[in-house]
């Protein structure tokens, strides 16, 4: 039986790391040699020029593909997302496949499992895959490429929505105790989206004014800069709800959110809290939890199981701040004032969000213009018989009919 190759032989090992991944390197030759091979490598990789085997595997290609192609054309945050959507979604999916094993399926598996993501996301991943693959057929990896047909599934429009009644009520009263809560009721209470919010010191609160100055937010590469617009530079006032849970420290130059390690949050520290916060929300609206044969409650990581949630899908972090502006209009705030408040860039933004009447607010237009309708249908129209037998127009008060129609505009 022949012998195969290096066989009996003592294979030396060296390995190094890239883009967070280990890499082995063998030679039968010396570990010198290995260690030179590993050295060459890590070069290669780091320079983009490393060379293209056929039997590439998809981690090492999508991750090759973003150093090559967008390290040095579009900014840092863009290229560090690229390279998130490949770590997050496609090489979990795929990653151990050989480039050329993978099938329009595999692809179309990632895209199905993000139903109901927003379509920006579901946009961005699906651009990040038809990329990577386009480039496999002109490196002659592939011949045909298994992304032309795959498309993305139903997805959300961005547009958030306002949570209920019930979901305010249990939102508040998990708050009181969840160490989250007080970062809940910023957003709820002063609209502030959550990269803004954690970026808060205490000395952002005008104590004397009674409001938040928002100058800082949280961006995508974890520090702390400008808001995501000039506009995003605002005042807002501070409700007596939000500023009896307000406990000033004596160093007020403390970020006023903290996480568990006592620093301020990150990225998915704010998605660990969130996660645990909506879990403790599920279980206050009554979601039923696995019991055992003893009727005892079963616990998973010190959690209770849930079996049936009680909670909708669609309730997110961003809601508490889509129904901080649709409390604004319930005020009866006007536009204009709401898109300053809201910190956005452009009216129509806010005018989205006000125009997603709610049931109560139909509700209310609907009483006010029956009561309009009822003021001007007594008096607008109505004859008198003159003695002359020619019917005269009554007059009525032009200022109460002007206030009327004030009330019935929404």
């Amino acid at each position: 039986m022949p012998r195969k190759k290096n066989e009996g032989k003592k294979l030396h090992t060296a390995t190094y790391w890239f883009e967070g991944k280990r890499y082995y390197v063998r030679s039968s030759v010396s570990q010198r040699d290995a260690d030179k091979r590993a050295a060459k490598a890590l070069q290669e990789r780091e320079d983009g020029t490393a060379v293209i085997k056929d039997d590439i595997r998809v981690t090492d290609y999508a991750l090759q593909w973003a150093k090559t192609y967008k390290s040095t054309t579009v900014s840092e945050t863009v290229y560090k997302s690229y390279v998130a959507r490949i770590n997050n979604h496609i090489i979990p999916a795929i990653g151990s496949l050989r480039v050329r094993d993978v099938r329009p399926t595999n692809l179309q598996d990632i895209m199905n499992s993000q139903a109901g993501m927003s379509k920006t996301h579901c946009d961005k991943l699906i651009v990040t895959i038809k990329s990577i693959f386009r480039q496999a057929v002109k490196d002659s990896i592939i011949r045909r490429n298994p992304s032309e047909d795959v498309s993305s599934p139903m997805a959300s429009d961005g547009t958030h929505r306002s949570i209920t009644d019930v979901e305010r009520t249990s939102l508040l009263r998990v708050a009181s105790s969840h160490r989250f809560g007080l970062a809940i009721k910023i957003m709820l209470y002063v609209g502030l989206r959550p990269q803004e919010a954690v970026a808060l010191k205490w000395s952002d609160i005008d104590r004397v004014n009674q409001r938040v100055m928002v100058r800082k937010a949280l961006k995508k590469d974890g520090t702390i800069g400008d808001p995501k617009s000039e506009s995003g530079n605002r005042d807002i006032p501070i409700p007596p709800a939000l500023w009896e849970s307000l406990h000033f420290p004596d160093n007020l130059d403390e970020y006023i959110l903290l996480n568990t390690h006592g620093t301020r949050y990150a990225h998915t520290a704010i998605k660990r809290a969130w996660d645990s916060f909506r879990f403790d929300m599920d279980i206050d609206l009554g979601a039923e939890v696995q019991k055992d044969d003893f009727g005892n409650t079963v616990y998973a990581k010190r959690k209770p199981v849930v079996v049936k949630h009680a909670i909708t899908q669609d309730l997110e972090l961003y809601c508490l701040r889509h129904t901080y502006c649709t409390d604004l209009e319930a005020a009866g705030v006007p536009i204009n004032v709401a898109k300053y408040l809201m910190g956005h860039s452009s009216i129509t933004l806010t005018a989205k969000i006000y125009t997603h009447m709610r049931e109560d607010t139909l509700s209310d237009a609907a009483d006010k213009i029956a009561k309009i309708g009822a003021t001007v249908g007594a008096t607008v129209g109505a004859t008198v018989e003159g003695t002359k037998g020619v019917k005269t127009v009554q007059k009525f008060d032009e200022t109460d009919y002007s206030e009327n129609i004030k009330m019935a505009t929404i």
